[in-house]
């Protein structure tokens, strides 16, 4: 799953920057576009210019995630396996970006609906596996509570 996710945040990026180097295409009027963004910071652009401590950063976040559902497979459900999954693919396509073009490939954007910073796919799935880490966290302090 990792790969697949990381093979297709990779090949739109590819897509993404051979077709449409600094312009923006209207996918849906007034709802969403495809704008080209050179991201060289974190999340709404914090840290511009930082490259070099989000790779850093990156690459110990990673390595930690890798190391404990490698060490914790057996003890971890299919579910969280698969969110940390979607961090670790969404981590890498971004990383992937950072060493080799010095910037993260931006893309999707919502302006003017919502007033929210262009992302792209490895976004998407960093998100995802940490809104689903925390709904188990939240369910399991639930079951939990019930049970006292």
């Amino acid at each position: 799953m990792i790969i697949c996710v990381i093979a297709i945040d990779q090949i739109v990026k590819i897509v993404i920057v051979n077709n449409m180097y600094n312009s923006s295409i209207t996918i849906l009027e007034g709802i969403l576009n495809f704008t080209y963004v050179e991201n060289t910071g974190g999340a709404y652009g914090i840290g511009n210019d930082s490259t070099i401590m989000f790779i850093i950063v990156n690459v110990v976040v990673i390595t930690l995630i890798t190391k404990f559902m490698l060490s914790k497979k057996n003890d971890l459900s299919t579910y969280i396996l698969v969110s940390l999954g979607l961090i670790l693919a969404g981590g890498l396509g971004n990383l992937i970006d950072r060493l080799f073009r010095g910037f993260v490939v931006d893309y999707i954007d919502f302006n003017p609906l919502i007033k929210y910073p262009v992302f792209n796919i490895a976004d998407i799935c960093v998100v995802a596996g940490c809104i689903a880490i925390a709904i188990n966290l939240i369910v399991n302090i639930i079951k939990d509570r019930k049970k006292v």
